[in-house]
């Protein structure tokens, strides 16, 4: 059996890796989420420039000239004023809805991760984890980056609505026509609409979803961590092409769970995590390792505590684990991880590109674009279990 100590430095390792590696797949969670809200408040912003359009046409110059001025003194303008308004507030309500909604979902799913990986890695049972209502109302009562999260989603109809006032006030004053003034709104087909003014609300939406729920992962993490008796902390860098220079300094360090540290969202985007320590003992249960099925020198399976394994022994039985430096690129991770996790991110025919070393990774992959529902995240995390837990 190995030592204490080398207990639980490879538990350590292989519930980092496990947290890097569901971090990774979380994003693309987030950006089934992102993706979803987007089209949902395209489709509402279609409707309002379709209806500003055809109320401009309908309006006099002296009419024209009052909106401009910021006047709204007939029924025209005061029509035209509703839609925009109307707008807003069905943005806001649709962002409500749909990512509030999402972020509960996200964690009480974090929460049940959280005590999984835990329940994996050390001796005995452990206690429920916080339910998904708990969770989440600790999340949106704790600011992100000293705002609440709440408040960050209801900045977004506001000034949404505020940028399209100014570009149809802008657009009369410099004598525009109204096709022009709904094209600079939209933007052009041939830029795929990226740049209109309405751009800015879909840059907002993904950058807000995106370090909202890095936030109610952070959360739920601490709040179960804390209810399973963890003491301390490991801050995980997150696993990009090139770490951040805000993150670097902090990737492996360890803090107090119950004193002041710094928490991911540490900036917008942010896909840092928290990884509970192994320093000490957890409610008075031990680290321990699973034992894997090596074959012996007689050609025999046998099984044998991975801690007494070498690390040829532990490649060969599938077990890959490791903490992600603080200037570890995303492709030397990557290098790294499994044959199915490298297939699942790059597909059959560029994972079979990269395994004869004809494209490095930085020429075709992108996990920004990919997408995985909670229920596909789930499934990820069962296989991560199985390959680093057995």
């Amino acid at each position: 059996m190995p030592n204490d100590r080398e207990s639980r430095r490879i538990a350590q390792e292989q519930v980092v890796t496990a947290l890097a590696r569901h971090t990774s797949y979380l994003y693309r969670a987030s950006t089934a989420q992102v993706n979803a809200i987007a089209k949902a408040i395209e489709s509402l912003s279609l409707n309002m420039t379709r209806e500003v359009g055809e109320r401009l046409d309908n309006l006099t110059p002296a009419e024209l000239t009052a909106f401009s001025r910021g006047r709204y003194t007939t029924d025209r303008l005061k029509g035209l004023r509703k839609v925009i308004d109307g707008w807003a507030v069905k943005m806001g309500s649709t962002l409500n809805e749909m990512a509030l909604g999402g972020f509960k979902e996200l964690a009480g799913h974090e929460a049940e991760f959280a005590r999984t990986l835990l329940s994996e890695s050390i001796e005995g049972a452990l206690p429920a984890a916080p339910t998904a209502a708990a969770a989440y109302a600790s999340a949106v009562a704790k600011p992100v980056l000293g705002e609440m999260v709440e408040d960050m989603l209801a900045e977004i109809p506001d000034k949404a609505r505020k940028l399209v006032y100014s570009r149809v006030r802008q657009g009369i004053s410099q004598g525009e026509t109204n096709y022009q003034i709904i094209r600079a709104l939209r933007g052009t087909k041939a830029l795929n609409y990226k740049d209109g003014v309405l751009q800015t609300s879909r840059n907002d939406v993904e950058r807000v979803v995106r370090t909202a729920r890095s936030h109610v992962s952070t959360s739920a993490y601490e709040d179960t961590y804390g209810s399973l008796g963890v003491e301390e902390i490991v801050w995980v860098a997150s696993l990009e092409l090139r770490t951040c220079k805000r993150c670097a300094p902090l990737d492996g360090r360890r803090f107090k769970l119950n004193e002041p540290h710094p928490r991911p969202a540490l900036h917008p985007n942010c896909r840092c995590t928290l990884a509970p320590s192994f320093n000490g003992e957890i409610m008075g249960k031990r680290p321990y390792v699973r034992a894997m099925k090596v074959k012996g020198r007689d050609g025999e399976s046998k099984y044998r505590s991975i801690g007494n394994m070498t690390a040829k022994q532990r490649e060969a039985a599938g077990l890959e684990v490791g903490q992600v430096s603080a200037n570890t690129t995303f492709s030397d991770w990557f290098a790294n991880q499994g044959a199915a996790y490298q297939r699942e991110w790059l597909g059959d025919k560029r994972y079979q590109l990269y395994k004869k070393k004809d494209y490095s990774l930085e020429r075709f992959v992108d996990p920004i674009k990919g997408e995985l529902t909670l229920n596909q995240l789930r499934q990820r995390d069962r296989e991560t279990f199985a390959e680093l837990f057995g």
